[in-house]
């Protein structure tokens, strides 16, 4: 479409199986898609020693011609997406539940102590990989309630493990987290169109909390009602998809004339 390319970047614990739905729907409607696997989250991969910096630095490598590449990031993700964005203009990107620019909500951090305290403590203190073993942690982070079982199961029992490293950086952000240069994506992304997707019934990001990083890429919060964390895994009638999709095509056509 309009020699674009979409790069979708996947969030923590997660893979490129998390745009099952997503990716088959663009390229149907006549986009050229790839989804990557960042490092440590490919099938017998070593997480250990891996994070944001790595993560970001793998962008470098995949991604040649920015300013042709539409980036699709969620949670973790987008905040790749925004590193990368600060050293290279792109097309265009959708932030999809992204972490935010300044890393992970106090409000979160301790919603995820209270959930797991044994679990985030042997993680943040003791250097130990952090994984999504139980349906229950799942379906209240990623999900929903009223989420079919089947959806949840099959989620969780796709995720791989995250490094010590990553969960302190984006747990700690202000101590061990690696800075974005907001000066730099101002002045790089000027004119570029953004598009941040928000549920209000997300457990680890809330439009509240997304504000700053709108104002840095100069955009505003989209609302997705009903939505969960992984709004694209229960996206089975590419309603959401289909509204990214007239968004890219409304946007990068007005760039074009």
């Amino acid at each position: 479409m309009f020699g674009y390319e979409i790069v979708f970047v996947h969030g923590a614990w997660a893979g490129p199986w998390v745009w099952r739905t997503w990716s088959p729907f663009f390229a149907s409607n006549g986009w050229p898609v790839r989804s990557i696997t960042l490092p440590g989250h490919g099938p017998g991969d070593s997480e250990a020693g891996l994070g944001l910096k790595e993560f970001a630095s793998y962008m470098e490598r995949v991604v040649t011609e920015p300013e042709k590449t539409v980036l699709i990031g969620h949670s973790m993700g987008g905040w790749v997406c925004l590193k990368f964005m600060e050293a290279h203009r792109v097309a265009a990107s959708v932030l999809v539940a992204p972490m935010p620019v300044n890393g992970l909500p106090a409000r979160t951090r301790n919603a995820m102590m209270a959930m797991a305290p044994f679990g985030t403590i042997k993680t943040v203190l003791f250097g130990i990989s952090s994984k999504l073993d139980d349906d229950k942690i799942v379906r209240k982070t990623c999900f929903l309630p009223d989420t079919p079982e089947p959806v949840v199961a099959s989620f969780r029992q796709r995720t791989v493990a995250l490094s010590a490293k990553a969960a302190r950086q984006m747990a700690l952000f202000p101590i061990f987290g690696p800075g974005i240069s907001r000066r730099k994506i101002r002045r790089l992304q000027e004119g570029v169109p953004h598009l941040v997707l928000a549920s209000e019934k997300d457990f680890y990001f809330r439009p509240k909390e997304l504000e700053k990083t709108v104002e840095l890429l100069g955009t505003s919060v989209q609302l997705c009602e009903g939505y969960p964390h992984c709004m694209m895994e229960v996206d089975d009638s590419r309603k959401l998809a289909a509204r990214v999709d007239s968004w890219l095509k409304e946007h990068l056509t007005s760039s074009l004339t």
